[in-house]
């Protein structure tokens, strides 16, 4: 027993396990939420209700667990919120009415987005190539989703939910396993030879904070289309399972973008990275704000729903490597998802109100013009290459 032990941990099955059942999860409590509720008679504006209590939620708690984390260790912390996200499953799944379902749903969110930073860190810090890593999350999302179009249509709604749950005890099980190569002073509050830093030197960075701006506005329409986009898919005639099938694969569009991160992350700058990510969100909000023919919308869904998702995460890491001190990177990684949950929140909230009075295209175009500020935003971006970083290679 010892032995297997000793093979299973920081092995690549640890890590398999680990992003596979993670970002499974991740799936089955998010990508139906919107058609969830409207089916079970709530209406748009309470589904952004909801997103909108558990985005605050997550911005209020991020930077503490952030710096949970550097004071305590990576382990300690993760593994009790892994473990406090299968709780709030139960509660979510027993809610009795939809205060309950709100702050069932939040504490769902602030766990699994407030854990994220660490997961993706992760997979830069193992003993593999990021892409092998993070490519299993990308399948393991994929399959979350299919699996919640399955578990919608044909158990019962409530059915994702509880799938969650032993989901998430799975990723534990991964996560036990792992033991990255993070420096310790990422990993615990641990002074290096240097000047000490604080939270104070972050929100002191002029270039940290224009790209928190940044962050702020492709979240707010990312994290809205994301939301609807089921709903919008089943209110133009798809039925949930079909929709979570086309959901399913533009999940799987990222695998080739992960397993190739090594040719392209560290030599394009990031600064024509975030432009791309931009572009393509560009597109996808116009061709839905535009109301075209379907396939038209499903061809928008693959190129703007995953791949941008996912080069921005990478051009995240990228970005808050480059610019930010190495002993607070985990803390800049936490608050640019704080200012993410915080235009997710703005973006819901609004594009819920727009989506019941004036229709899901509405809705659209409200968002195009949101990223298209953005990017604009991105033109004048002053921030260094990061081609020196390696963090792909």
């Amino acid at each position: 027993m010892e032995r297997l032990l000793a093979r299973y941990t920081n092995s690549y099955l640890s890590y398999v396990i680990l992003f596979f059942f993670y970002d499974l999860a991740f799936a089955l409590f998010s990508a139906l939420i919107s058609v969830y509720l409207i089916g079970k008679g709530y209406s748009a504006s309470q589904v952004s209700l909801l997103i909108s209590a558990a985005s605050l939620a997550n911005m209020v708690t991020q930077p503490i667990i952030g710096n949970l984390t550097e004071r305590f260790g990576m382990r300690p912390v993760n593994m009790v919120l892994f473990g406090a996200s299968c709780f709030a499953a139960g509660l979510f799944v027993m809610a009795p009415n939809f205060a309950i379902i709100v702050i069932a749903y939040a504490l769902m969110n602030l766990i699994m987005n407030g854990v994220n930073p660490v997961v993706e860190r992760m997979a830069t810090s193992s003993p593999y190539s990021y892409g092998s890593v993070r490519m299993w999350g990308s399948i393991g999302f994929a399959a979350g989703t299919q699996l919640t179009g399955l578990l919608y249509d044909h158990i019962a709604p409530v059915a994702p939910y509880v799938a969650f749950i032993f989901a998430m005890l799975l990723a534990i099980l991964g996560f036990w396993g792992t033991n990255p190569r993070v420096p310790e002073a990422e990993t615990a509050n641990i002074e290096n030879d240097g000047e000490p830093v604080s939270t104070k030197d972050l929100l002191t960075n002029k270039l940290f904070l224009y790209y928190l701006v940044l962050q702020v506005l492709f979240a707010a329409v990312t994290g809205a289309a994301y939301s609807f986009c089921a709903a919008y898919l089943t209110d133009k005639g798809l039925d949930a399972s079909l929709a979570s099938t086309f959901l399913a694969v533009a999940a799987l569009i990222e695998i080739p973008l992960l397993l190739f991160s090594s040719k392209f992350m560290d030599k394009i700058s990031n600064k024509v990275l975030l432009l791309g990510v931009f572009a393509m969100v560009v597109i996808e909000m116009v061709i839905y704000g535009l109301n075209m023919p379907l396939p038209l919308i499903i061809v928008a869904t693959f190129i703007g729903r995953h791949p941008p998702a996912i080069i921005n995460i990478m051009t995240n890491m990228k970005v808050v490597n480059t610019i930010v001190d190495p002993r607070q990177q985990i803390t800049g990684l936490a608050l640019v998802k704080t200012c993410q949950s915080f235009g997710t929140i703005i973006s819901n909230n609004i594009g819920g109100r727009i989506a019941d009075a004036a229709g899901y295209p509405a809705m659209f175009m409200f968002l195009l013009a949101m990223i298209a500020v953005g990017l604009v935003g991105v033109v004048f971006f002053r921030v260094p290459s990061g081609n020196d970083k390696k963090l792909f290679s």
